[in-house]
């Protein structure tokens, strides 16, 4: 599509997410439905891809903390075998399903006799580094303790959401919102033009007595338009009515395949002369073609319900810079101390 200067495009019709909860939106994209095969209810972050090792096991149980029996060889579950110790902290096979996902995607579908030892190691580096910081007494460093509230109120968000707003963006929700979007529209038309943009009605008369007389519109447009389409001969690619202002649509959508507007049309970025290229008549898009947007928006809606439910039940404060309050802000359980 053309530039906005000359037909200031109205926002594309495709679902919108909020500013505000894009990052939720953003942290569960490998939780919606769909994404690697994941069960609904698992949170982000600490779902497990089960690696499957010779003899068909996968790893699915749960992790466990080492007890008084744990030791350098550790007995073997059935379930989720045991596959390291790192002072009597046991690494299982899940956890390195875990640390799996954080493998570049072209990595994750390597033989697992391939990924296996890579896995191990970089799970026994870590449990041996963070044995070492505990040894050192980083958890009870303030910056420290922060960052692991913090993450750990990440993991908590997100089993909320996967929890909460996952469980909504089902097949059939899908279908009703197509339904309601796309199931009673019919074919729109859509029509390819150039244009001319110059900043006179006197210079846009002489474009048009100068393409009456047989100039090629593109070669003029690129000689004279001050509009950034005029590289491309003005070419503004396809579009419908509603994505273009009211007098420009009214122009183009009356000419047809080769014929040039005979008055120039005025916005504010100045004088416009238009020619109709193509016309076309195009049918909505099949629900396939839209599935992965309407999810998206679904997405969006379940998550800002659930934010909104959360802020509904707890007292909430807001304060400027300078410590006052904002003002004109609900709080709800107010009574809480």
């Amino acid at each position: 599509m053309g530039s906005p200067r000359a037909v200031r495009l109205t926002a594309a019709r495709m679902p919108i997410i909020p500013l505000a909860i894009l990052p939720l939106v953003i942290l569960l994209g490998a939780a919606s439905p769909g994404a690697r095969g994941q069960p609904l209810d698992a949170p982000p972050g600490l779902r497990v891809t089960p690696i499957t090792p010779p003899g068909g096991r996968k790893a699915d149980a749960p992790r466990r903390e080492p007890g008084p029996q744990a030791a350098d060889a550790p007995v073997q579950a059935e379930a989720d075998p045991v596959v390291a110790s790192v002072e009597g902290h046991l690494i299982h096979l899940s956890d390195l399903g875990r640390a799996s996902q954080t493998l570049p995607e072209n990595l994750r579908d390597l033989p697992f006799d391939t990924l296996f030892p890579v896995l191990l190691d970089r799970m026994v580096d870590h449990e041996a580094l963070a044995m070492m910081a505990r040894r050192k007494g980083l958890e009870d460093n303030p910056a420290v303790r922060k960052d692991i509230q913090a993450a750990t109120d990440r993991v908590l968000e997100g089993a909320l959401l996967a929890r909460e707003a996952v469980p909504r963006v089902t097949d059939p929700a899908i279908q009703s919102l197509y339904d309601r979007q796309f199931g009673s529209r019919s074919a729109t038309d859509e029509v390819r033009a150039r244009h001319i943009l110059v900043s006179t009605e006197e210079e846009a008369r002489k474009a048009i007595a100068e393409l009456r007389s047989g100039a090629d519109f593109a070669t003029v447009a690129k000689r004279i338009s001050k509009d950034p389409d005029a590289q491309k001969g003005g070419e503004l690619g396809f579009f419908r009515r509603e994505q273009v202002w009211p007098a420009f649509a009214d122009m183009a959508f009356t000419l047809q395949p080769g014929q040039i507007g005979q008055t120039p049309i005025r916005n504010e970025f100045g004088w416009h002369v238009i020619k109709v290229e193509e016309r076309r008549s195009v049918a909505p898009p099949g629900i396939s073609e839209v599935r992965e947007a309407l999810r998206q928006e679904l997405l969006a809606q379940a998550v800002k319900q659930v934010v909104t439910q959360a802020r509904s039940d707890m007292s909430i404060h807001k304060f400027n810079l300078d410590g006052s309050e904002m003002d004109a802000l609900p709080t709800v359980g107010a009574s809480r101390q």
